[in-house]
């Protein structure tokens, strides 16, 4: 018996098909199941785990986030609440999930769309792995990241946002002011002094009563280290993460 893997699927796969994804909430001490349709949907499950389901399997053991296109996001930011999959669709990470069977899912073969392009199923698959890995900001330096995160969202940035995949912040805690160095993660093509001569722009405009920015780097996502992606926080207001309440 075939496998899902050898059947063509694979991590990114675009299912159009109309599926329902429910989750459960407490309304006036009972519990109540609300229920959401979309009609387009991303493979989130491994490759490994695809290979390993056969076609024929009942069990629920892929699964899918639904694929949105209304009000996308501006940036193709890989650590982002909101993850561009290709133009104008995206997926949420607080959108609800749907678990369905291998058979289920070979069953919509014939609506499979056209899959992701190889750079942006590494970005999906690295966006992903950080969903589940990211640090939170500290709490007294939650005021610096916002004023950064903001800097970044306006400005000479909205002219060139389409060519950065991310900006990421580093902070050095113990310093008075805090001290922060900004990274610029860019396509290959993309000019680096262009976003270099951008982050200082940012840098000069952001209020130095919260701390400063003490270096600028630019790199393309070859060049942007394991090390960097695990230790730096997003300046992207709808995905930091605070070590106290969720930013409104």
């Amino acid at each position: 018996m075939s496998d899902l893997h050898t059947e063509g699927w694979r991590q990114g796969s675009i299912v159009v098909r109309k599926l329902t994804a429910s989750y459960l909430k407490t309304l006036d001490g009972r519990i109540e199941e609300v229920s959401t349709s979309y009609s387009r949907w991303v493979v989130c499950t491994q490759d490994c785990d695809l290979r390993s389901s056969r076609i024929d399997s009942n069990v629920p053991l892929v699964e899918l986030r639904p694929v949105l296109d209304a009000d996308p996001p501006s940036d193709w930011g890989i650590r982002s609440r909101r993850f561009l999959l290709a133009e104008g669709a995206y997926v949420d990470a607080d959108a609800p999930r749907c678990f369905v069977t291998p058979a289920l899912l070979n069953m919509t073969s014939p609506e499979r769309d056209s899959a992701l392009d190889d750079a942006r199923t590494r970005a999906f698959k690295t966006w992903l792995g950080l969903r589940y890995d990211r640090p939170a900001v500290p709490e007294h330096l939650a005021d610096l990241a916002r004023e950064i995160a903001k800097r970044c969202s306006g400005g000479r940035g909205q002219a060139i946002s389409k060519d950065v995949h991310d900006v990421l912040m580093q902070f050095e805690e113990d310093t008075q002011p805090a001290r922060v160095a900004l990274f610029g993660v860019i396509e290959d093509e993309t000019d680096p002094e262009a976003v270099r001569l951008w982050l200082a722009d940012v840098a000069t405009r952001v209020n130095t009563t919260l701390g400063v920015v003490a270096s600028i780097d630019v790199g393309t996502r070859s060049q942007t280290s394991l090390e960097l992606l695990e230790t730096s926080y997003s300046a992207d207001l709808s995905q930091l993460t605070w070590r106290s309440n969720r930013p409104v």
